[in-house]
């Protein structure tokens, strides 16, 4: 009988996959996004981007902000306001350094305020201070 319990709890244990499950509120935001338009500081006018190549970043699982190549963004935020929901990134798995970063020189903004819209995710980050950026889920 003790054998079968713990031969019961042992595949309980190692057939939980907690760390893929994404929270409801990072849901919608997983997966790879395209900047279309950048708003500066003072403009009240979107500037959109026409050119190859541009910025891309990715929303992993558990919120944890990756650059196009997959490796952790530089510059990430520790939170994400959505939709006026604030979600603390916690990473669920372990994640490799970026040797970008250390040629990066950061404002660094500890959470990103994000309005998603359907697939428009339009970013306001260090709380105005640096402009915002509309995205659209690629």
């Amino acid at each position: 009988m003790k054998n079968i319990l713990l031969l019961i709890l042992f595949i309980a244990c190692f057939s939980c996959k907690d760390k893929y499950l994404t929270p409801e509120i990072v849901q919608p935001l997983v997966g790879k996004w395209r900047v279309v338009a950048v708003e500066p500081v003072g403009k009240n006018e979107w500037q959109y981007v026409t050119q190859d190549g541009q910025y891309q970043f990715e929303i992993r699982y558990d919120g944890v902000v990756l650059s196009a190549n997959g490796l952790p963004a530089c510059c990430a935020p520790n939170k994400l306001n959505i939709n006026g929901k604030t979600f603390k990134i916690e990473p669920q798995s372990r994640l490799p350094e970026n040797p970008q970063c250390s040629l990066v020189n950061c404002v660094y903004c500890e959470t990103w305020y994000m309005d998603l819209q359907d697939d428009v995710l339009t970013i306001r980050y260090c709380n105005g201070g640096v402009g915002r950026a509309r995205y659209t889920k690629i």
